[in-house]
Protein backbone atom coordinates (compact mmCIF):
# COMPACT_ATOMS: atom_id res chain seq x y z
CA UNK A 1 0.00 0.00 0.00
CA UNK A 2 2.80 2.35 0.98
CA UNK A 3 4.71 1.47 -2.12
CA UNK A 4 1.32 2.26 -4.39
CA UNK A 5 1.28 5.74 -2.67
CA UNK A 6 5.10 6.54 -3.22
CA UNK A 7 4.37 5.66 -6.87
CA UNK A 8 1.66 7.63 -7.45
CA UNK A 9 3.27 10.32 -5.51
CA UNK A 10 6.18 10.83 -8.19
CA UNK A 11 2.99 10.51 -10.71
CA UNK A 12 1.91 13.85 -9.68
CA UNK A 13 3.23 16.65 -10.60
CA UNK A 14 5.56 18.81 -8.64
CA UNK A 15 5.12 22.31 -7.89
CA UNK A 16 6.62 25.27 -6.86
CA UNK A 17 4.56 28.17 -5.66
CA UNK A 18 5.86 31.80 -5.73
CA UNK A 19 3.96 34.76 -4.18
CA UNK A 20 4.48 38.18 -4.33
CA UNK A 21 3.45 42.14 -3.29
CA UNK A 22 4.35 44.58 -1.03
CA UNK A 23 6.15 44.21 2.41
CA UNK A 24 2.71 45.96 4.43
CA UNK A 25 0.82 43.12 3.12
CA UNK A 26 3.01 40.15 3.94
CA UNK A 27 0.65 38.42 6.58
CA UNK A 28 -2.38 38.50 3.32
CA UNK A 29 0.23 37.20 0.86
CA UNK A 30 1.51 34.35 3.26
CA UNK A 31 -2.32 33.19 3.64
CA UNK A 32 -2.99 34.01 0.29
CA UNK A 33 0.34 31.28 -0.54
CA UNK A 34 -0.93 28.72 1.64
CA UNK A 35 -4.53 29.31 -0.29
CA UNK A 36 -2.71 28.46 -3.43
CA UNK A 37 -1.18 25.39 -2.10
CA UNK A 38 -4.44 24.23 -1.27
CA UNK A 39 -5.49 25.09 -4.91
CA UNK A 40 -2.60 23.36 -6.27
CA UNK A 41 -3.20 20.12 -3.79
CA UNK A 42 -6.52 19.91 -5.32
CA UNK A 43 -5.50 20.01 -8.95
CA UNK A 44 -3.61 17.00 -8.51
CA UNK A 45 0.28 18.68 -7.59
CA UNK A 46 2.41 17.99 -4.79
CA UNK A 47 3.66 21.15 -3.45
CA UNK A 48 7.37 20.89 -2.92
CA UNK A 49 8.53 24.69 -2.37
CA UNK A 50 6.66 27.78 -1.29
CA UNK A 51 8.08 31.11 -1.90
CA UNK A 52 7.34 34.96 -0.98
CA UNK A 53 9.16 37.70 -2.52
CA UNK A 54 8.49 40.72 -1.02
CA UNK A 55 8.83 43.74 -3.86
CA UNK A 56 7.23 46.79 -3.58
CA UNK A 57 6.15 47.40 -7.21
CA UNK A 58 5.89 44.74 -9.55
CA UNK A 59 7.92 43.76 -12.88
CA UNK A 60 5.90 44.49 -15.92
CA UNK A 61 8.16 42.04 -18.21
CA UNK A 62 7.98 39.19 -15.20
CA UNK A 63 6.09 40.32 -12.02
CA UNK A 64 8.84 39.30 -9.82
CA UNK A 65 12.43 40.90 -11.46
CA UNK A 66 14.34 38.79 -13.98
CA UNK A 67 17.12 38.24 -10.86
CA UNK A 68 14.05 36.63 -8.82
CA UNK A 69 13.57 34.57 -12.12
CA UNK A 70 16.87 33.39 -12.47
CA UNK A 71 17.13 32.44 -8.33
CA UNK A 72 13.77 30.43 -8.85
CA UNK A 73 15.54 28.30 -11.83
CA UNK A 74 17.73 27.31 -9.74
CA UNK A 75 16.05 26.30 -6.68
CA UNK A 76 13.53 24.79 -9.52
CA UNK A 77 16.34 22.18 -10.44
CA UNK A 78 17.42 21.21 -7.19
CA UNK A 79 14.21 19.99 -6.74
CA UNK A 80 13.20 18.89 -10.31
CA UNK A 81 10.09 20.96 -10.33
CA UNK A 82 7.73 20.63 -13.30
CA UNK A 83 5.21 23.76 -12.54
CA UNK A 84 6.00 27.17 -11.27
CA UNK A 85 2.85 28.91 -9.96
CA UNK A 86 2.44 32.47 -9.39
CA UNK A 87 -0.32 33.95 -7.05
CA UNK A 88 -1.10 36.54 -9.28
CA UNK A 89 -2.76 36.37 -12.84
CA UNK A 90 0.11 37.28 -15.18
CA UNK A 91 0.00 39.07 -18.82
CA UNK A 92 0.99 36.88 -21.73
CA UNK A 93 4.52 39.05 -21.92
CA UNK A 94 4.80 37.88 -18.41
CA UNK A 95 4.27 34.41 -19.04
CA UNK A 96 6.21 34.26 -22.32
CA UNK A 97 9.21 36.09 -20.25
CA UNK A 98 9.47 33.52 -17.56
CA UNK A 99 9.21 30.91 -19.80
CA UNK A 100 12.46 32.29 -21.23
CA UNK A 101 13.84 32.27 -18.02
CA UNK A 102 12.77 29.27 -16.07
CA UNK A 103 12.61 26.19 -17.92
CA UNK A 104 9.37 24.93 -16.13
CA UNK A 105 5.60 25.52 -17.03
CA UNK A 106 4.80 28.61 -15.81
CA UNK A 107 1.01 29.01 -14.45
CA UNK A 108 -0.56 31.57 -12.72
CA UNK A 109 -3.86 31.49 -10.36
CA UNK A 110 -6.51 32.05 -12.57
CA UNK A 111 -5.44 29.10 -14.26
CA UNK A 112 -4.86 27.02 -12.07
CA UNK A 113 -8.75 27.85 -10.63
CA UNK A 114 -9.61 26.88 -14.18
CA UNK A 115 -8.12 23.76 -14.54
CA UNK A 116 -9.91 22.79 -10.61
CA UNK A 117 -13.24 23.84 -12.24
CA UNK A 118 -12.56 21.89 -15.26
CA UNK A 119 -11.92 18.61 -12.91
CA UNK A 120 -15.08 19.01 -11.09
CA UNK A 121 -17.64 20.26 -13.68
CA UNK A 122 -19.97 17.20 -13.93
CA UNK A 123 -23.38 18.56 -15.49
CA UNK A 124 -23.22 19.68 -19.23
CA UNK A 125 -23.85 23.41 -17.77
CA UNK A 126 -20.80 23.43 -15.89
CA UNK A 127 -18.34 21.87 -18.13
CA UNK A 128 -19.71 24.61 -21.10
CA UNK A 129 -18.97 27.37 -18.45
CA UNK A 130 -15.22 25.75 -17.74
CA UNK A 131 -14.39 25.42 -21.57
CA UNK A 132 -15.93 28.67 -21.99
CA UNK A 133 -14.28 30.39 -19.43
CA UNK A 134 -11.39 28.28 -20.11
CA UNK A 135 -10.82 30.02 -24.00
CA UNK A 136 -11.71 33.26 -22.79
CA UNK A 137 -8.45 33.20 -20.91
CA UNK A 138 -6.19 31.33 -23.45
CA UNK A 139 -7.40 33.36 -26.42
CA UNK A 140 -5.28 36.21 -25.46
CA UNK A 141 -2.50 33.91 -24.42
CA UNK A 142 -2.01 31.72 -27.35
CA UNK A 143 1.66 32.52 -28.87
CA UNK A 144 3.19 31.48 -32.12
CA UNK A 145 6.96 31.12 -31.23
CA UNK A 146 7.25 33.88 -29.48
CA UNK A 147 4.69 35.50 -30.96
CA UNK A 148 1.86 37.17 -29.51
CA UNK A 149 -1.52 36.62 -31.01
CA UNK A 150 -2.63 40.62 -30.97
CA UNK A 151 0.66 41.00 -32.63
CA UNK A 152 -0.18 39.22 -36.21
CA UNK A 153 0.08 41.65 -38.92
CA UNK A 154 1.95 44.26 -36.88
CA UNK A 155 4.89 44.40 -39.67
CA UNK A 156 8.47 43.09 -39.18
CA UNK A 157 8.79 40.33 -36.47
CA UNK A 158 5.17 39.11 -37.26
CA UNK A 159 5.25 37.62 -40.30
CA UNK A 160 6.21 34.23 -41.79
CA UNK A 161 4.87 30.35 -41.65
CA UNK A 162 3.52 30.66 -38.07
CA UNK A 163 1.63 33.50 -38.91
CA UNK A 164 -1.63 31.75 -40.73
CA UNK A 165 -1.40 28.60 -37.96
CA UNK A 166 -2.13 31.34 -35.61
CA UNK A 167 -4.70 33.07 -37.04
CA UNK A 168 -6.80 29.64 -38.02
CA UNK A 169 -6.10 28.15 -34.48
CA UNK A 170 -7.74 31.71 -33.46
CA UNK A 171 -10.45 31.76 -35.60
CA UNK A 172 -11.25 27.96 -34.54
CA UNK A 173 -11.24 29.36 -30.91
CA UNK A 174 -14.12 32.33 -31.18
CA UNK A 175 -16.01 29.83 -33.34
CA UNK A 176 -15.95 27.23 -30.63
CA UNK A 177 -16.63 30.11 -28.30
CA UNK A 178 -19.87 31.30 -30.43
CA UNK A 179 -20.72 27.39 -30.30
CA UNK A 180 -19.96 27.01 -26.26
CA UNK A 181 -22.62 30.66 -25.98
CA UNK A 182 -25.62 29.24 -27.66
CA UNK A 183 -25.35 26.31 -25.94
CA UNK A 184 -25.18 28.23 -22.66
CA UNK A 185 -28.36 29.92 -23.51
CA UNK A 186 -30.06 26.89 -24.79
CA UNK A 187 -29.30 25.23 -21.05
CA UNK A 188 -30.20 28.82 -19.44
CA UNK A 189 -33.48 28.83 -21.18
CA UNK A 190 -34.18 24.98 -19.81
CA UNK A 191 -32.96 26.68 -16.31
CA UNK A 192 -35.38 29.39 -16.19
CA UNK A 193 -38.16 27.23 -17.15
CA UNK A 194 -37.56 25.26 -13.70
CA UNK A 195 -36.88 28.37 -12.00
CA UNK A 196 -40.95 29.36 -13.13
CA UNK A 197 -42.25 26.04 -12.05
CA UNK A 198 -40.52 26.22 -8.42
CA UNK A 199 -41.59 30.32 -7.96
CA UNK A 200 -44.60 29.08 -5.69
CA UNK A 201 -41.79 27.39 -3.29
CA UNK A 202 -39.26 29.81 -1.39
CA UNK A 203 -36.18 29.42 -2.02
CA UNK A 204 -33.11 29.36 -0.22
CA UNK A 205 -29.45 29.91 -2.12
CA UNK A 206 -26.13 28.99 -0.29
CA UNK A 207 -23.38 31.23 -1.04
CA UNK A 208 -19.95 31.79 0.69
CA UNK A 209 -16.41 30.84 0.21
CA UNK A 210 -14.57 27.78 -1.02
CA UNK A 211 -14.93 24.98 1.96
CA UNK A 212 -16.79 27.27 4.32
CA UNK A 213 -19.12 24.09 4.69
CA UNK A 214 -21.88 24.73 2.53
CA UNK A 215 -22.64 21.11 1.43
CA UNK A 216 -22.30 20.11 4.80
CA UNK A 217 -24.86 22.50 5.87
CA UNK A 218 -27.19 21.41 3.06
CA UNK A 219 -26.76 17.87 3.89
CA UNK A 220 -27.62 18.64 7.66
CA UNK A 221 -30.67 20.40 6.81
CA UNK A 222 -31.94 18.56 3.69
CA UNK A 223 -30.38 15.19 3.61
CA UNK A 224 -29.23 16.16 0.25
CA UNK A 225 -25.86 13.56 0.12
CA UNK A 226 -23.66 16.57 -1.86
CA UNK A 227 -20.11 15.21 -2.02
CA UNK A 228 -18.01 17.00 0.82
CA UNK A 229 -14.39 16.94 1.23
CA UNK A 230 -11.62 18.94 2.43
CA UNK A 231 -10.69 20.89 -0.70
CA UNK A 232 -11.72 23.48 -3.03
CA UNK A 233 -14.15 23.83 -5.39
CA UNK A 234 -16.22 20.43 -4.59
CA UNK A 235 -19.20 21.92 -5.74
CA UNK A 236 -19.88 23.71 -9.00
CA UNK A 237 -22.88 22.02 -10.31
CA UNK A 238 -25.89 23.63 -8.46
CA UNK A 239 -27.83 21.40 -6.46
CA UNK A 240 -31.37 22.13 -5.23
CA UNK A 241 -32.94 19.94 -2.94
CA UNK A 242 -36.35 20.34 -0.64
CA UNK A 243 -36.15 21.30 3.32
CA UNK A 244 -38.96 20.32 5.17
CA UNK A 245 -39.95 22.20 8.51
CA UNK A 246 -42.24 20.46 11.59
CA UNK A 247 -45.29 21.51 10.13
CA UNK A 248 -45.06 20.40 6.56
CA UNK A 249 -44.61 23.26 4.82
CA UNK A 250 -41.19 23.15 2.46
CA UNK A 251 -38.85 25.58 0.76
CA UNK A 252 -36.55 24.52 -1.93
CA UNK A 253 -32.52 25.31 -1.02
CA UNK A 254 -29.68 25.39 -3.59
CA UNK A 255 -25.66 24.82 -2.87
CA UNK A 256 -24.07 27.12 -5.32
CA UNK A 257 -20.38 27.50 -6.33
CA UNK A 258 -18.17 28.81 -3.65
CA UNK A 259 -16.30 32.28 -4.11
CA UNK A 260 -12.30 32.68 -3.57
CA UNK A 261 -10.18 35.72 -3.59
CA UNK A 262 -8.80 36.62 -6.55
CA UNK A 263 -11.09 34.80 -8.75
CA UNK A 264 -10.76 36.04 -12.32
CA UNK A 265 -13.61 38.18 -13.38
CA UNK A 266 -14.57 35.82 -16.61
CA UNK A 267 -14.93 33.30 -14.41
CA UNK A 268 -17.77 34.85 -12.74
CA UNK A 269 -19.30 35.75 -16.06
CA UNK A 270 -19.47 32.35 -17.22
CA UNK A 271 -21.23 30.60 -14.26
CA UNK A 272 -23.14 33.75 -14.02
CA UNK A 273 -26.01 30.85 -15.04
CA UNK A 274 -24.88 28.78 -12.01
CA UNK A 275 -24.63 31.86 -9.83
CA UNK A 276 -28.16 32.89 -11.14
CA UNK A 277 -29.44 30.76 -8.65
CA UNK A 278 -28.08 32.89 -5.17
CA UNK A 279 -29.85 35.97 -7.70
CA UNK A 280 -33.00 34.39 -8.40
CA UNK A 281 -33.16 32.96 -4.60
CA UNK A 282 -35.57 34.96 -1.68
CA UNK A 283 -33.39 34.43 0.79
CA UNK A 284 -29.39 33.98 0.49
CA UNK A 285 -27.63 32.08 3.72
CA UNK A 286 -23.67 33.90 3.52
CA UNK A 287 -21.70 30.96 5.08
CA UNK A 288 -18.48 31.70 6.72
CA UNK A 289 -15.74 29.40 8.63
CA UNK A 290 -15.88 31.10 11.68
CA UNK A 291 -12.53 28.95 12.82
CA UNK A 292 -10.50 30.24 9.48
CA UNK A 293 -8.01 32.93 10.79
CA UNK A 294 -8.86 34.84 7.28
CA UNK A 295 -12.66 34.67 7.39
CA UNK A 296 -12.94 38.45 7.33
CA UNK A 297 -11.26 38.69 4.04
CA UNK A 298 -13.32 35.46 3.10
CA UNK A 299 -16.55 37.34 4.23
CA UNK A 300 -15.51 40.21 1.67
CA UNK A 301 -14.69 38.29 -1.44
CA UNK A 302 -18.02 36.49 -1.42
CA UNK A 303 -19.36 40.48 -0.81
CA UNK A 304 -17.63 41.30 -4.13
CA UNK A 305 -19.12 38.59 -6.17
CA UNK A 306 -22.79 39.28 -4.96
CA UNK A 307 -22.31 42.85 -5.58
CA UNK A 308 -21.06 41.77 -9.35
CA UNK A 309 -23.96 39.77 -9.13
CA UNK A 310 -26.33 42.66 -8.22
CA UNK A 311 -27.56 41.02 -5.26
CA UNK A 312 -25.58 42.05 -2.07
CA UNK A 313 -28.35 43.86 -1.08
CA UNK A 314 -30.81 41.66 -1.00
CA UNK A 315 -32.27 39.54 2.35
CA UNK A 316 -29.52 37.41 3.68
CA UNK A 317 -28.85 35.53 6.94
CA UNK A 318 -25.25 35.79 7.56
CA UNK A 319 -24.37 32.17 9.17
CA UNK A 320 -20.85 31.53 10.72
CA UNK A 321 -19.71 27.71 10.61
CA UNK A 322 -17.84 25.18 12.46
CA UNK A 323 -17.69 26.91 15.60
CA UNK A 324 -16.78 23.46 17.09
CA UNK A 325 -13.40 24.02 15.89
CA UNK A 326 -12.87 27.30 17.94
CA UNK A 327 -10.57 26.96 20.70
CA UNK A 328 -12.04 30.31 22.69
CA UNK A 329 -15.84 30.01 22.73
CA UNK A 330 -15.74 33.81 23.81
CA UNK A 331 -15.54 34.35 19.72
CA UNK A 332 -19.23 33.74 19.43
CA UNK A 333 -19.92 36.57 21.55
CA UNK A 334 -18.11 38.62 19.71
CA UNK A 335 -19.50 37.66 16.31
CA UNK A 336 -23.13 38.09 17.41
CA UNK A 337 -22.33 41.56 18.89
CA UNK A 338 -20.43 42.82 16.03
CA UNK A 339 -22.59 41.30 13.07
CA UNK A 340 -26.22 41.71 14.49
CA UNK A 341 -28.96 39.31 13.29
CA UNK A 342 -26.07 36.82 12.30
CA UNK A 343 -26.43 32.83 13.08
CA UNK A 344 -23.75 30.80 14.63
CA UNK A 345 -23.66 27.14 14.04
CA UNK A 346 -21.66 23.45 13.72
CA UNK A 347 -23.13 21.77 11.02
CA UNK A 348 -21.05 18.69 11.90
CA UNK A 349 -22.14 18.55 15.32
CA UNK A 350 -25.68 19.82 15.24
CA UNK A 351 -25.15 23.00 17.26
CA UNK A 352 -27.46 25.86 15.90
CA UNK A 353 -29.15 23.82 13.41
CA UNK A 354 -32.07 24.00 15.23
CA UNK A 355 -31.82 27.64 15.55
CA UNK A 356 -31.00 28.44 11.52
CA UNK A 357 -33.88 26.81 10.78
CA UNK A 358 -36.67 28.29 12.98
CA UNK A 359 -34.84 31.55 11.40
CA UNK A 360 -35.94 30.05 7.92
CA UNK A 361 -39.19 29.54 8.76
CA UNK A 362 -39.48 32.71 10.05
CA UNK A 363 -37.91 34.51 6.98
CA UNK A 364 -40.59 32.57 4.40
CA UNK A 365 -43.43 33.44 6.52
CA UNK A 366 -42.42 37.11 6.06
CA UNK A 367 -42.43 36.66 2.45
CA UNK A 368 -45.62 34.92 2.06
CA UNK A 369 -49.42 36.57 2.08
CA UNK A 370 -53.04 35.01 1.81
CA UNK A 371 -55.23 36.79 0.17
CA UNK A 372 -59.05 36.60 -1.49
CA UNK A 373 -59.86 36.48 -5.90
CA UNK A 374 -62.69 36.65 -6.57
CA UNK A 375 -63.41 35.53 -10.43
CA UNK A 376 -65.69 35.16 -13.41
CA UNK A 377 -66.75 31.22 -13.24
CA UNK A 378 -65.52 30.93 -16.77
CA UNK A 379 -62.06 32.47 -16.56
CA UNK A 380 -60.23 29.33 -16.14
CA UNK A 381 -56.91 31.21 -17.32
CA UNK A 382 -56.64 33.26 -14.32
CA UNK A 383 -57.56 30.55 -11.94
CA UNK A 384 -55.09 28.49 -13.73
CA UNK A 385 -52.66 30.68 -12.91
CA UNK A 386 -53.51 31.86 -9.39
CA UNK A 387 -52.67 28.00 -9.30
CA UNK A 388 -49.63 28.25 -10.63
CA UNK A 389 -48.25 31.11 -8.74
CA UNK A 390 -49.37 30.15 -5.12
CA UNK A 391 -51.18 27.62 -2.85
CA UNK A 392 -54.99 27.23 -3.35
CA UNK A 393 -55.73 26.97 0.64
CA UNK A 394 -59.88 27.19 -0.32
CA UNK A 395 -62.59 27.64 -2.98
CA UNK A 396 -65.91 28.34 -3.03
CA UNK A 397 -68.54 28.73 -5.64
CA UNK A 398 -71.62 31.71 -5.66
CA UNK A 399 -73.60 33.37 -8.53
CA UNK A 400 -71.37 32.97 -11.58
CA UNK A 401 -68.28 33.68 -9.41
CA UNK A 402 -65.51 32.16 -7.61
CA UNK A 403 -63.87 32.55 -4.57
CA UNK A 404 -59.79 31.64 -4.25
CA UNK A 405 -58.22 32.13 -1.40
CA UNK A 406 -54.75 31.04 -1.49
CA UNK A 407 -51.13 32.11 -0.20
CA UNK A 408 -48.33 33.40 -2.32
CA UNK A 409 -45.51 35.65 -2.19
CA UNK A 410 -46.10 39.21 -1.85
CA UNK A 411 -45.18 39.90 -5.47
CA UNK A 412 -46.75 37.29 -6.90
CA UNK A 413 -49.94 38.48 -5.07
CA UNK A 414 -49.61 41.89 -6.01
CA UNK A 415 -48.96 41.07 -10.05
CA UNK A 416 -51.95 38.63 -9.51
CA UNK A 417 -53.76 41.59 -7.66
CA UNK A 418 -53.53 43.49 -11.25
CA UNK A 419 -54.81 40.99 -13.71
CA UNK A 420 -57.86 40.12 -11.89
CA UNK A 421 -59.06 43.70 -11.41
CA UNK A 422 -58.14 44.17 -14.89
CA UNK A 423 -60.37 40.96 -15.60
CA UNK A 424 -63.33 42.69 -13.88
CA UNK A 425 -62.59 40.45 -10.41
CA UNK A 426 -61.91 41.43 -7.31
CA UNK A 427 -58.45 40.75 -5.15
CA UNK A 428 -58.55 41.55 -0.93
CA UNK A 429 -55.74 40.46 1.79
CA UNK A 430 -52.27 40.00 0.52
CA UNK A 431 -50.68 40.25 4.36
CA UNK A 432 -49.58 37.57 6.46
Amino acid sequence: MMHNLEEESRRRERALLVGTGPKSQREALIESLEELAMLASTAGAVVVEKILHIREKPDAATLIGKGKAADIEQIRKGLSVDAVILDQELTPAQIRNLEGVIQAKILDRAELILDIFALHARTKEAKIEVELAQYQYRLPRLTGKGIDLSRLGGGIGTRGPGEKKLEAERRRIRDRMKKLKDDLKSVEKSREVQRKRRRTTFRVALTGYTNAGKSTIMNALTDAGVKTEKALFTTLDSTTRILEFGDGKKALMTDTVGFIRKLPHHLIASFRSTLEEAVEADLRLRIVDASHPEFQSHLDAGSAVLNDLGCLDKPSILVFNKIDRLLDRGVLKALSSRYRGCMCVSALTGEGMVSLLSALELEMELEMVEGVFRLPLEDGRLRSKIHELGEVLDTNYEEGYMELSARMHKADFERMKKLVLEAGGEAHGGKR
